[in-house]
């Protein structure tokens, strides 16, 4: 796996947060820190990697998937 490209093996479980909240009740970003405060360490670091790919987006950080698709055609 690329260096650059690290977040393609990061996730292993692809949803598994969705559906999480979904079950509570809650936003993905509200599961996402109430996971990041667990005491089990798989599931505090899921919700810490969320918060993180949250920070991502919103500093522009991931490229866009539909501006790849735009380009192509």
């Amino acid at each position: 796996m690329a260096k650059d490209n690290w977040i393609a093996g990061a996730v292993r479980h692809k949803g598994s947060l969705t559906r999480a909240a979904h079950k509570h009740g809650k936003s993905v970003l509200a599961e996402a820190r109430m996971e990041a405060k667990s005491s089990n360490k798989k599931i505090a670091a899921r919700g810490r990697l969320a918060l993180r790919f949250k920070g991502k987006a919103k500093h522009g950080n991931i490229k866009k998937h539909h501006k790849k698709v735009a380009s192509k055609g």
